[in-house]
């Protein structure tokens, strides 16, 4: 289990490094919506280490609660998996008839490439914060008294359940994540999301999105935005909704915290 402890594993390169760590983790991003839902929509933020620049200095942060891995948390992401390579090659094939007439074969305009370009995600998790940056020596400050607002808010742990499945997009563009909506339990999520907005405000840090659909991103797709629309959006959820619906609920018993290689754990 995670300990409460500050354990560096991997420092950020220095203020006048002009270079990416390459031990970031890529598992998940910062984002907004896609196909026209908004801003409002929050993605993992772990990932926007990757599309957004390196602050000097700065270690960064990320505030969430862990789903734990299940097999039918696998069978959907395998199922979502399935239905987008099967969509893309359909189109690159309509795609290559159409440029073949005209004696220019090749890939779909606008295609994704790779089937390795769609993944599972590791690490699920709910995200209760955008990705935010402090400084070495903030990190204990910053911990401190979020553990603090965190147990004087809590009410002990609680389950959510999964209502369907949405397309979410990073800030970039350059992602699109396939994330199951939150039904049961997203007023919890939206109290503990104030609480932990104040402990960011206090930091001189950027509150959550407005309005968050909360939700577990389980597949992600290079440079899915260019393709997955609200149609496909619509289609890849009817495909997947039977299976959605028969989760099981998720308990949830901690909220964590990381900056770069170092964790948290806050009991509920």
């Amino acid at each position: 289990m995670r300990q409460n402890t500050i354990t560096p594993l991997v420092d950020y390169p220095s203020s006048d490094s002009s270079s990416r760590s390459s031990s970031r983790n890529g598992s998940s991003s910062g984002s907004s919506g896609i196909a026209g839902l908004g801003d409002d929509l929050a993605e993992q933020p772990l990932d926007a280490q990757l599309d957004m620049g390196h602050v000097p200095g700065g270690w960064a942060g990320h505030v969430y609660l862990a789903v734990k891995e299940s097999v039918g948390l696998c069978r959907v992401s395998q199922t979502c998996i399935r239905e987008i390579c099967r969509r893309r090659q359909k189109q690159r094939r309509a795609g290559d008839a159409g440029t073949s007439k005209e004696g220019e074969g090749g890939e779909t305009a606008g295609g994704l490439g790779q089937e390795d370009r769609v993944r599972r995600v590791d690490n699920l998790h709910v995200s209760l914060t955008r990705v935010f940056y402090l400084q070495e020596h903030e990190i204990c400050g910053f911990v401190a008294a979020l553990e603090k607002a965190a147990r004087a808010a809590s009410r002990g742990p609680f389950a959510i359940g999964f209502s369907k499945a949405s397309v979410y997009a990073s800030e970039t563009g350059r992602r699109a994540f396939v994330g199951l909506d939150i039904g049961h339990g997203a007023e919890r999520l939206a109290g503990m999301a104030r609480v932990v907005d104040e402990v960011m405000r206090r930091f001189g840090k950027q509150p959550f999105f407005a309005n968050a659909r909360f939700h577990v991103s389980i597949v992600r797709v290079d440079e899915g935005g260019r393709m997955i629309g609200r149609q496909q959006e619509k289609e890849l959820g009817a495909a997947m909704q039977e299976e959605i619906l028969a989760l099981p609920a998720v308990q949830i018993a901690q909220l964590e915290c990381s900056f770069g290689n170092r964790f948290f754990c806050i009991a509920l």
